[in-house]
């Protein structure tokens, strides 16, 4: 068994530094809910992705389009100073971003049991690289299980982030788990790959398919640190 992680909401609790960043500028020209914004604010940073990888944005302009974008959406129009100035105190807050605790003892428990892991994430090489440092995951991962879509040129939702990393690491797709907390960008795509997958859905979203794609949804964090032995049983 192989088990590999996304980053971004699943090991950490991604809507901290963005509602932090929320409230220093924005909260009071808006009743929008923060959590609203949020998931907005991941919605958009698909496409922009999406767009980025297409060279219709600069890696640049990625950030400050999805801000922009997210805050539309709640009839806010907001300036590029205004932006970036966000993204300056987002940055600022990631650097103080910690893993969820269930996430850190599943983390021990696979090291333990000696299960070979490794990430997958999307983003941009700076970006997710600080994150990766300021999770200090390099007590789990070699730099060499170390996937990210702006070092690979690999991104999910295409399967062949998936058919990389076995070309890479060996990993058999029978054999292999992905946990992440996007539906259609992380599960679908898994699915697709032929991977085995965890939905990490503390978000509580709605599944987006008719039958969950999933073998296994995940709404409780706690319930991560039992959760190798329901992946051995399948």
């Amino acid at each position: 068994m192989n088990i590999v992680f996304d980053i971004d909401d699943t090991l950490y609790n991604l809507m901290q530094p963005f509602q932090l960043a929320h409230e220093k500028f924005f909260a009071a020209q808006t009743s929008v809910d923060v959590t609203e914004l949020f998931k907005a604010s991941r919605h958009y940073s698909d496409i922009i992705l999406a767009q980025e990888k297409q060279g219709l944005i600069t890696p640049e302009d990625t950030f400050l389009r999805r801000i922009q974008m997210t805050y539309q959406s709640a009839e806010l129009s907001v300036s590029r100073e205004e932006a970036l100035l966000f993204e300056q105190e987002y940055r600022l807050r990631q650097r103080e971003i910690t893993l969820f605790p269930c996430m850190e003892h599943f983390l021990n428990a696979c090291q333990a049991s000696q299960i070979p892991m490794a990430i997958l994430t999307n983003g941009n090489s700076k970006g997710q690289r600080n994150k990766i440092a300021a999770l200090k995951l390099e007590r789990w991962f070699d730099n060499s299980h170390i996937f990210i879509s702006g070092e690979t040129g690999y991104q999910k939702p295409d399967v062949m982030t998936f058919r990389n990393i076995e070309n890479k690491l060996g990993y058999v797709p029978e054999d292999s788990w992905y946990i992440g907390d996007t539906y259609d960008v992380d599960i679908v795509s898994a699915r697709q790959a032929g991977w085995h997958s965890v939905w990490f859905n503390h978000r509580k979203r709605i599944c987006q398919t008719d039958t969950l794609l999933a073998d296994i949804e995940i709404q409780n964090t706690e319930d991560i640190r039992n959760l190798i032995p329901r992946l051995s049983s399948l």
